[in-house]
């Protein structure tokens, strides 16, 4: 089966089980508009110089808390995410972005896919990227341990009501 296949795949399969979550921020209109573009432009998701492709994030919880990062370029604060490589899933994707970004490890479960969403990027001249926009499939992990290796970039643990307004939301899921 070609890459591409088992991609879109696995990826139809998730997304059935985000729709069965019934998480308030995903909705099926929302669900439904980025499956039809990840359909159209499935051959070239994984490639960083079309203007659609995949990226993933890891949100993790610390007791009341949750970890994001400083975003070097962008100059804000985020969840840990970064491109989906080609041969790589967004789940391990995600989980591979974390541990680079922060430095910490993910308990090897694969993750719960929580949201999926569209997201512009702005053009970045110094790695030579135009603007583009990102299918960001947004993932829940546990943490593996408290053991840190050296971080990437900046590593912030914020509260609710700490967090960027776009996340604040997903603190609902320590209550689940």
């Amino acid at each position: 089966m070609a890459e591409s296949t088992v991609l879109l795949h696995t990826i139809m399969t998730k997304l059935i089980e985000l729709e069965q979550a019934n998480f308030p921020w995903a909705s099926c209109d929302k669900i439904d508009r980025l499956k039809h573009l990840l359909l159209v432009h499935a051959p070239e998701l994984r490639n960083r110089r079309s203007q659609l492709h995949l990226s993933a994030s890891a949100l993790v919880f610390c007791h009341q808390t949750a970890f994001f990062i400083r975003h070097p370029y962008l100059k804000t604060t985020l969840l840990p995410a970064g491109h989906v490589e080609p041969n790589e899933l967004p789940a391990a994707c995600a989980q591979r972005e974390f541990h680079e970004e922060t430095g910490y490890q993910l308990q090897p479960n694969g993750g719960r896919l929580i949201d999926l969403n569209l997201i512009s990027i702005p053009a970045n001249p110094i790695k030579g990227e135009g603007a583009h926009q990102h299918i960001d499939f947004r993932f829940n992990f546990n943490l593996l341990n408290d053991l840190q290796d050296k971080p990437e970039l900046p590593v912030f643990c914020l509260p609710k009501t700490q967090a960027p307004k776009e996340f604040a939301r997903y603190f609902d899921l320590i209550l689940r």
